[in-house]
């Protein structure tokens, strides 16, 4: 039985699906209150998205497939108690983010590697194979400075008992000209199951939307060992259909959004818009460089009141991601010292 460490925002709406006027509306603004899609689009076209179903399978759309869940138990035991999200980018190895597996505020310690699994496939109830966790590799500042984006060090390495060469792995983006503006494009397994009365004792399926890239920053420093980290963010926010709320373009700045740096926000929705909800976390931000897909950024978080009177997961959302660009040293200097 699942038992998420987060609770869970439970919002059983009426009239996903229908058109503009449908749904509750948010308390300050005009929009339906939805959950991390569109209202006016279905979960199933973001799963088949996440899936790279025809037509999502052509170079138009990142492949989604090196995008894997982790199940895991907190103290080693057989019970799963949380989902996240990961990236596989090399054969030995899964990029994910720290406070997956330690945040302070719930752990005393990091959960062990022998309760962890890796789920390869869209649908991690059925996955198309299961692979053990040999150890977790967490950013140098992160144990100690676990402020979730706050710090812009939310990054852990996974290493992988054995290798998985059934996946081709994601290529990472380092160049730091991340594109403003441009569409980018998420992909997890965040938590479905309490919303649209889809069954609780099972995993949401893959899914993936895009948005446009909105901030990024750099300059955001910690330290551990005598040893000086900057560390960098990615955000969007997630605008409605209506284009009535425009979080990263609009005159209120909450205390969170000086940290995402300089940048634009136009008000329409892209036509697959979305935003992260719990169990994201940990997952790949897409950026096209040239021809190719490569991976930006990792979810860390959201802040929790991006608007007045916001609903959690609903229009307005902010999604921010740790910045790879600013993290390249370490996660190759790892890859290269232990892979």
């Amino acid at each position: 039985m699942k038992n998420y460490r987060w609770a869970l925002f439970a919002f059983l709406l009426a009239g996903c699906g229908d058109d503009d006027s449908s749904g509750p509306l948010d308390s300050e603004q005009g929009s339906p209150i939805t959950f991390g899609i569109r209202h006016d689009r279905t979960l199933d076209e973001y799963e088949a998205i996440g899936a790279n179903q025809s037509p999502y399978n052509t170079s138009a759309y990142p492949d989604f497939s090196p995008v894997v869940a982790f199940s895991y138990s907190l103290d080693g035991s057989d019970e799963t108690e949380y989902v996240a999200t990961g990236t596989l980018i090399d054969p030995h190895w899964i990029l994910t983010a720290g406070h997956n597996f330690f945040e302070s505020s719930d752990q005393n310690a990091p959960a062990p590697p022998s309760g962890i699994s890796v789920l390869v496939g869209s649908d991690p109830n059925n996955p198309v194979s299961r692979h053990r966790v040999a150890a977790l590799i967490f950013h140098p500042t992160w144990i100690e400075q676990n402020d979730v984006y706050g710090n812009a060090n939310d990054l852990c390495l996974v290493q992988l008992a054995e290798p998985i060469h059934s996946l081709e792995p994601a290529e990472l983006s380092f160049s730091g000209d991340e594109p403003i503006g441009d569409t980018v494009w998420y992909c997890g397994f965040g938590d479905y199951t309490e919303w649209l009365e889809q069954d609780p004792a099972t995993f949401s399926l893959r899914h993936a939307y895009e948005n446009i890239l909105d901030r990024k920053s750099a300059g955001i420093f910690t330290s551990a060992d005598g040893m000086r980290y900057e560390g960098g963010l990615l955000a969007f926010d997630f605008d409605s259909p209506l284009e009535d709320i425009n979080t990263l373009g609009d005159d209120f700045i909450s205390e969170d959004e000086p940290l995402l740096g300089a940048g634009d926000s136009d008000a329409m929705p892209t036509e697959y818009e979305g935003s992260t909800v719990q169990g994201d976390s940990g997952g790949p931000l897409f950026i096209r460089v040239g021809n190719a897909w490569k991976v930006a950024g990792v979810l860390s978080g959201s802040p929790e009141e991006p608007i007045d009177g916001h609903t959690g997961n609903s229009y307005g959302e902010i999604s921010i991601f740790t910045r790879l660009y600013t993290h390249r040293q370490w996660i190759e200097t790892v890859l290269n010292i232990t892979g």
